[in-house]
């Protein structure tokens, strides 16, 4: 379940820069190299550790769809 738990948590901070990215992108917030490094440690970080991309997108989706209840439910199944 840790690995889970890391590759929730993975997936969550990779939605959470694709936001920022876009947000970034649309009002030419900041430079977005910083945004961009973000997004290809995590990607790194995936391939290094050998995570399962497929479960990765997944728990991006679900992520992007959970209510607070939903995650704070399935954060608890993690640990």
């Amino acid at each position: 379940m840790k690995n889970d738990k890391e590759l929730f948590g993975l997936a969550q901070m990779y939605v959470a820069l694709e936001k920022e990215y876009e947000k970034a992108s649309e009002y030419n917030l900041y430079d977005l190299d910083e945004i961009k490094q973000g997004l290809e440690n995590i990607r790194d970080t995936l391939f290094q550790k050998g995570y399962d991309i497929d479960k990765f997108l997944h728990y991006q989706e679900m992520y992007r769809k959970m209510s607070i209840k939903e995650y704070i439910d399935f954060v608890k199944t993690l640990e």
